[in-house]
């Protein structure tokens, strides 16, 4: 009977005790390939690095919808600084040479990744024709200077 108890009560603390378990304790997801409130497939990433050190500090994601529209976004480890902001630029090749490039300050992103943010993506490019092939790179860079401060490419690809 006593034991009955005593295994009831183990069971209903170690439940309540999990339950307690304060949200900052739980790790923070990283959603990739976002674009406003959805997500997209991630195509191809590449590890944004510092230029000083070579340290990892984002990653830069070329992303698609399944109506084959493409995208780049970025996600870095921290917050831009007062002083840093960063930016992501899509390239769009067509049969193999540049026509063009947008980036999240173009209609249709979310502007650049700002002191406080983490996170930027361009708009949407279409890219349903096999001629086009498209590449997603970023930059981060001291807003005092101007200086390079991290950088990070995808491959040209579909």
């Amino acid at each position: 009977m006593f034991r009955r108890i005593f295994a009831t009560l183990g069971v209903a603390s170690a439940a309540l005790l999990g339950a307690v378990v304060p949200a900052s304790a739980q790790p923070d997801a990283a959603p990739h390939c976002q674009y406003g409130s959805s997500y997209g497939t991630i195509v191809k990433t590449a590890p944004v690095s510092a230029t000083t050190g070579g340290a990892q500090v984002g990653t830069v994601e070329l992303c698609r919808d399944s109506a084959y529209n493409y995208w780049g976004f970025v996600i870095y480890n921290e917050k831009m600084t007062a002083s840093q902001y960063a930016q992501v630029y899509l390239q769009i090749y067509r049969d193999g040479s540049q026509t063009s490039e947008v980036t999240c300050d173009s209609p249709g992103g979310n502007d650049h990744v700002e002191p406080g943010q983490t996170r930027c993506w361009t708009p949407k490019v279409g890219g349903v024709s096999g001629r086009y092939t498209f590449r997603a790179w970023s930059d981060k860079y001291s807003s005092h200077t101007g200086a390079l401060l991290a950088s990070g490419r995808t491959p040209i690809t579909r």
